[in-house]
């Protein structure tokens, strides 16, 4: 996506905005995730800034790279949510921290591309296995404490995280550096 696409946008052309959020708001979102931990929190902070940028297209102006943009875009909004009464319920100073930390031009679109492809497999499994390997991987729970929250037994999610990991081994197999890298990622 390059700045002529960004006049496409500018002048109201839907299918070029419409490219510009395919191409970005999965990584977007693992970018949000990484510094919030919090995956549905960072799927409404990417959208609400995509519908900003929408509204407010006509006067944008990009002066850097439209990637650039983006992140500075949703770090804003990280921001402006922390600001809100809805955050009391997070841990605002290891966020703040994270974000104050993080410079944009560090963060790489590129390696949360493989991250979100990894994610795509993921969409793949049956429902539980899906929901268990996202308690485990995203949210950080133990076995014990997902078996609860799930009200099954702990055999059963050992039994489901076994065949996840073999799936997405199989499903990955030529790219066992990016399980590696997924799995690392999100500890």
């Amino acid at each position: 996506m390059d700045n002529l696409n960004w006049h496409k946008i500018k002048s109201g052309d839907k299918q070029a905005f419409r490219l510009l959020f395919d191409e970005y708001y999965a990584s977007l979102c693992l970018y949000a995730n990484s510094v919030i931990s919090n995956l549905e929190l960072s799927q409404d902070i990417v959208s609400d800034c995509f519908i900003r940028i929408w509204e407010r297209r006509e006067t944008i102006n990009v002066n850097s790279s439209l990637k650039n943009y983006l992140l500075l875009a949703v770090r804003n909004s990280m921001y402006s949510y922390l600001r809100s009464p809805e955050s009391r319920k997070i841990d605002l100073d290891s966020i703040i921290t994270k974000l104050e930390n993080t410079p944009v031009e560090e963060y790489d679109l590129e390696k949360e591309e493989t991250i979100r492809k990894v994610f795509e497999v993921m969409q793949e499994l049956p429902e539980q296995r899906k929901k268990i390997l996202e308690l485990a991987i995203v949210n950080g729970m133990t076995y014990s404490a997902i078996a609860e929250f799930l009200g099954i037994s702990v055999n059963t999610v050992k039994t489901q995280m076994s065949r996840a990991y073999l799936f997405l081994r199989d499903r990955l197999k030529n790219d066992r550096l990016l399980l590696w890298f997924f799995f690392n990622r999100l500890k």
